[in-house]
C-alpha cells in the first residue's frame, strides 16, 4: 500500500511550469507552456504542519540552479538581440546618409 505524500485537508502543492521557445517556420518564435511532472518531490520535514504520518511533505519540483542558469541565458540572449537591432539601425542610417 502506497502512502500519500499530501495528507487530506492540506493545500495543494505548487505546480511548476516549463516554458519552451520553439522556432516557427515563417520566422519568429512561439512559447509552449507545460506542467512539470511530477509537480512535487517528497521531502522529509516531520515538524511541518502538513506532514504525513511518515514526516513527508510535498515540496515543489523546481531546480533552482537550472532556473538561475535559464534566467542568465535569457538575459544575455536578449542583450545580444538588442545589439543586433541597434547595429541594423546604424547600418540603415549610414546607408541613407550615403545615398543622400
Amino acid at each position: 500500500m502506497r502512502r500519500e505524500i499530501i495528507p487530506r485537508g492540506a493545500p495543494l502543492a505548487y505546480t511548476p511550469q516549463r516554458v519552451d521557445q520553439v522556432d516557427l517556420s515563417g520566422g519568429g518564435t512561439q512559447a509552449i507552456v507545460s506542467n512539470v511532472a511530477p509537480s512535487y518531490m517528497p521531502t522529509y520535514d516531520p515538524g511541518a504542519p502538513y506532514a504525513n504520518a511518515d514526516g513527508q511533505v510535498a515540496s515543489p519540483n523546481v531546480d533552482l540552479t537550472e532556473e538561475a542558469i535559464q534566467q542568465l541565458v535569457a538575459r544575455y540572449t536578449f542583450a545580444a538581440n538588442a545589439r543586433v537591432v541597434t547595429a541594423y539601425d546604424q547600418m540603415v542610417k549610414s546607408l541613407l546618409d550615403i545615398k543622400a
